[in-house]
């Protein structure tokens, strides 16, 4: 894996569209190369039409539907890539494009290892208010209160080993970064990560610290000590702010724990990065919540999921430009 390179969950959806604008915008920006990426969904096909006894019809019936779904779902997505294809080049980016087959999740997730970045497009779900809470398990509960199927950005979300950036609505050229940890839990590799990834994109980081309450060290206090732990905060502006466990999401703004309310207008020139890690197999977000829950119902322009196991570095950033340049000698 060399040089900097962004995998493009590709899908014929609007949100998909905003997502193949970010990545041609961070691949002129980071002199990046990016790989389109669609998965024609087998798997589920199958599920939709396909019954381990049939009752009434005989087995061949079903299969021969199935088959032709497949066929259809290969034709559509072979279109895809060649319109996506065209495109590329009129705006003079030479992207790969490639159609796999299979189940959406798992094909994406090892493409991504592969891959810096992985973005996804993703239509927010328009929900009622919600509470996102310590102890919410995989399926993400709708406005009625009933359990709803994942969609892939959201199964992502709990199994990309990459950072994913999703895709929600047009996105205007980020300035700011908004970074969230917990108080009770810093990880500095992740923060380090993020000032990397901060300024290669050019934007200035901010760090809110959310305390669940657990950690008694007074804001002012845990401030002074995680500037004086990395120096690389010194300038970096920050706010604490109580999470009790819990994030409030709306469907039209985004309520900080302190309870005040900030109108997701505010953040169309902000990525918000939000830490994930592993925790007995399970992923959780910096409030101990499933990140499906975050992607589900956060309506933001952009969402920034990343793994606090990964590591992105300035060094090696430096290292690819170096080696592209004897490349080039």
């Amino acid at each position: 894996m060399k040089g900097k390179s962004i995998l493009l969950a590709l899908s014929g959806s609007q949100q998909s569209r905003y997502a193949t604008e970010v990545c041609w915008n961070l691949a002129t920006q980071l002199k990046a190369t990016i790989t389109a990426h669609h998965v024609v969904d087998s798997h589920s096909a199958w599920e939709f039409i396909g019954h381990e006894n049939p009752a009434f019809l005989k087995s061949t019936s079903y299969l021969n539907a199935y088959q032709q779904l497949c066929k259809s779902l290969f034709c559509l997505g072979e279109e895809l890539a060649e319109a996506y294809t065209s495109e590329a080049k009129k705006r003079g980016v030479d992207d790969i494009c490639i159609v796999d087959e299979g189940n959406p999740i798992a094909q994406i997730c090892k493409r991504a290892l592969d891959h810096k970045l992985v973005v996804i497009g993703h239509r927010p779900h328009s929900a009622v208010k919600h509470t996102i809470s310590a102890g919410d398990e995989g399926a993400v509960p709708d406005a009625a209160g009933q359990f709803m199927r994942l969609s892939i950005a959201e199964a992502l979300s709990n199994e990309c080993a990459r950072p994913l950036l999703v895709v929600q609505d047009k996105c205007t050229v980020w300035t700011s970064m908004t970074i969230m940890i917990s108080m009770d839990h810093i990880n500095e590799i992740f923060i380090n990560s993020c000032l990397d990834m901060a300024m290669t994109l050019n934007v200035n980081p901010v760090l809110l610290c959310l305390s669940s309450g657990a950690h008694e060290e007074a804001p002012e206090s845990f401030i002074k000590d995680i500037r004086e732990s990395n120096r690389r905060l010194a300038d970096v502006p920050m706010a604490v702010a109580p999470a009790d466990g819990q994030i409030s999401v709306y469907h039209d703004n985004w309520c900080v724990p302190d309870g005040g309310s900030v109108d997701k207008k505010q953040f169309q020139n902000t990525l918000v990065v939000i830490p994930t890690r592993k925790v007995a197999g399970e992923r959780i977000t910096v409030v101990d919540s499933s990140p499906a829950l975050f992607v589900r119902h956060l309506t933001l322009p952009s969402i920034l999921l990343w793994p606090e196991e990964y590591v992105y570095s300035i060094a090696e950033r430096d290292q690819s430009k170096a080696a592209s340049r004897g490349a080039a000698i």
